[in-house]
């Protein structure tokens, strides 16, 4: 399952720093973050806790990242 979310992110190195972290979830199969559209795409792997998985995806992103959000 992929799904969109809006982000809040500060500047295009913390995005991709974002992103690193993002992929390292489990139950995460592959993440796009676009910065200049503050966008998230995450692709959740069969049968993933969407709820858990978003949570730990923010946790992971706000440890390199502070002020990173999930609109």
């Amino acid at each position: 399952m992929t799904k969109r979310y809006q982000i809040e992110v500060d500047c295009a190195n913390c995005a991709a720093l974002a992103e690193a972290a993002a992929a390292k979830v489990e139950g995460v199969v592959a993440v796009s973050i676009h910065f200049m559209m503050q966008e998230m795409t995450l692709t959740f792997a069969e049968g993933a806790n969407e709820k858990a998985v978003l949570k730990a995806v923010l946790k992971a992103c706000r440890r390199v990242e502070p002020d990173f959000q999930i609109l």
